[in-house]
This record gives structure tokens, C-alpha cells and sequence, in this order.
């Protein structure tokens, strides 16, 4: 899998059409802008915690696929306790935030398996960069073998 972005608009489609109207307030966006930088870098924290992880995380701002859903669910969790009204935390919405907040601690603890970030192959390195001569296979190796060295003394001979 691959490390991707978390963006405010993920978090903003995660929402429904009663919750998106309230983001009318640009101070809203700004919230949210900053509450999804400070889970992203939660995320990569739990990430990294986990020794193994040190050495595949994926660029900067980035997470991993697997945690996505869940950076998701944390990111609108803190953004709809910022609005008003508390009528828009149901405990559905709680218990995923609990859940995400798990998968984090399970990615920390090294149980839930992330896979490190894949850099781009190139393969024209080990490619050869000369077409190889198709003549076949020669009978005999071209280097000296102990098993061609005893078939050449029966050969030679005629003891088969």
C-alpha cells in the first residue's frame, strides 16, 4: 500500500450535508486545516514508534493507506467538538474515534501491519543494456566443472 495524503476536503466529505453547513465561518477551515496537520503528525508519530517502521515511512505530510480511514475518523471526531452544539458527537461517531485511536496504538505496538513506503522502481539498471546472443546452450560448460571432468573421462574411453 501506499502513503498518501490526508486532506481537509477527505475529512469534509466524511461529513454530512447538516455538518457541512456548518463550515459557513472561515475560522471553521482554519480549524480544521490545523486539527488535520496535528493528526497527521499523530498518525507518523504512532507510525514511527514502532522500530521497524523507521526506516519505510513515506514523505512528509503523508500517511499510511492502511491508517487513512481512521486519521479520517479522529480528524472529524476533534473537528465537530469544535463547533457548536454537541448534538453532532453521537456515540457512533465516538466509538469510531475510539476504534481509530486503537488501530493507532495497534500500529505502535507493531500488531497492525503497515507497509512501507514503495519508491519508484527503475528498472533501467538492471536491465542489459546489449541484446544477448540467442545461439543456445553449449554441451559442455565453459568453465572447468568437476562433473564435465569425470563425463569427458567415460566419453574418451568408451567405458560406459
Amino acid at each position: 500500500m501506499a502513503w498518501i495524503a490526508l486532506t481537509t476536503d477527505d475529512v469534509i466529505n466524511s461529513l454530512t450535508s447538516q455538518e457541512q453547513g456548518l463550515m459557513n465561518d472561515p475560522s471553521s477551515a482554519v480549524d480544521l486545516a490545523n486539527i488535520v496537520s496535528g493528526v497527521i503528525s499523530l498518525v507518523r508519530g504512532k507510525v514511527i514508534s514502532y522500530k521497524p517502521n523507521q526506516t519505510q515511512t513515506g514523505p512528509l505530510g503523508t500517511i499510511p493507506e492502511e491508517l487513512h480511514a481512521a486519521a479520517t475518523a479522529i480528524s472529524r471526531f476533534k473537528f465537530l467538538t469544535h463547533l457548536p452544539g454537541t448534538s453532532l458527537i453521537t456515540k457512533w461517531r465516538e466509538q469510531e474515534n475510539v476504534t481509530a485511536l486503537a488501530q493507532l496504538d495497534a500500529a505502535a505496538a507493531g500488531t497492525l501491519l503497515i507497509q512501507g513506503a514503495v519508491p519508484p522502481i527503475d528498472i533501467t539498471a538492471t536491465m542489459p543494456q546489449k541484446q544477448a546472443e540467442s545461439g543456445g546452450e553449449p554441451y559442455f560448460p565453459p568453465y572447468a566443472s568437476w562433473w564435465w571432468s569425470t563425463q569427458q573421462t567415460y566419453w574418451q574411453d568408451g567405458s560406459w
